[in-house]
């Protein structure tokens, strides 16, 4: 690169309102840690076209590509000439050629695209590929984001995984840069309808006892290294996704860590993750596995130290 972008912030874009949304997003990260953009643009090696178009070639769709990526930073330079930015065109799918760009980036951003129920099942999401493979944080950015509101708030969710403790760092960290508080939400709800009336009446309250204590202590050595984030302990009696896209209201970031690699079609990133993504109210972040290698050894804890509720 001719351009220092010290571990920039990789932008999808393909000319729409959600890519523009993605830009104004990635701006924000770039001049909070002082780094450049790069912003990308995927051209699939294959385009489908009508029997009675004429043929395009992929000169044609080369140039398209080259327009998108210029208009995109001339929209950056726009908002902020002092943040550096580099563009790229490339050919292939745009989960791969955006995850590939995201191997040296300190994040990728991405910005959702709102569909029918139908389009959530038939069509696949860049956003949910990019975020089960990328090796940085993914960032979904939803069309209710307004640049500039901001609410002093970010919410991880944690259920004594080592995924969620990928994500706990991320979120104390991301709580620090932005001045704002942090809230720990943990929930839980039996799936079986018959065990969890059993669980509302005998459990919850021996739950909500050692569940409080459990994440006090997988929280605190995240307290000592960021003091200054005001934490606060949130746990639920209910299922982990609604509660935590409900928690998204009134929030600036909720940070989530996903399942590792093996299963197809990208459903490693889990149903949690995928539903914060078609749903949340505020920008989503990805955290992902390589993250755990710097959690401090005090957070590390057994899977005999979780509740079997986690």
């Amino acid at each position: 690169m001719g351009t220092d972008l010290r571990l920039p912030v990789v932008v999808g874009v393909d000319g729409t309102d959600q890519s523009t949304r993605a830009l104004r997003y990635a701006v924000r990260e770039a001049q909070r840690h002082d780094c450049g953009i790069h912003i990308v643009h995927a051209v699939h090696e294959t385009a489908p076209v009508a029997p009675m178009l004429p043929l395009v070639s992929m000169e044609t769709f080369d140039e398209v590509g080259r327009r998108i990526v210029t208009d995109a930073a001339r929209y950056v330079h726009g908002i902020d000439p002092n943040v550096p930015v580099e563009t790229s065109v490339l050919h292939g799918t745009r989960t791969r050629v955006v995850a590939d760009v995201g191997e040296n980036a300190r994040m990728i951003v991405l910005g959702h695209r709102d569909r029918a129920l139908l389009g959530r099942v038939l069509t696949s999401s860049t956003t949910t590929g990019v975020g089960a493979r990328a090796h940085c944080p993914v960032v979904s950015v939803p069309s209710t984001w307004v640049d500039g509101q901001v609410h002093g708030r970010v919410v991880v969710g944690v259920d004594g995984s080592a995924a969620s403790k990928d994500a706990l760092g991320l979120a104390f960290s991301a709580a620090a840069e932005r001045g704002a508080s942090l809230t720990v939400l943990h929930a839980w709800k039996l799936p079986s309808a018959y065990d969890d009336i059993i669980a509302s009446r005998v459990m919850v309250d021996e739950w909500r006892r050692t569940g409080q204590a459990e994440m006090e202590q997988t929280v605190a050595p995240w307290r000592e290294i960021y003091p200054e984030v005001d934490v606060e302990i949130d746990l639920r009696h209910q299922y982990p996704a609604p509660a935590l896209v409900g928690a998204t209201e009134g929030a600036d970031l909720v940070v989530v860590g996903r399942r590792g690699h093996g299963a197809p079609l990208g459903l490693y990133l889990g149903s949690v993750a995928r539903t914060l993504i078609r749903e949340a109210r505020c920008p989503v972040e990805i955290a992902p596995q390589h993250v755990r290698e710097e959690t401090p050894p005090a957070a590390r804890v057994s899977d005999s130290e979780v509740s079997p509720q986690a």
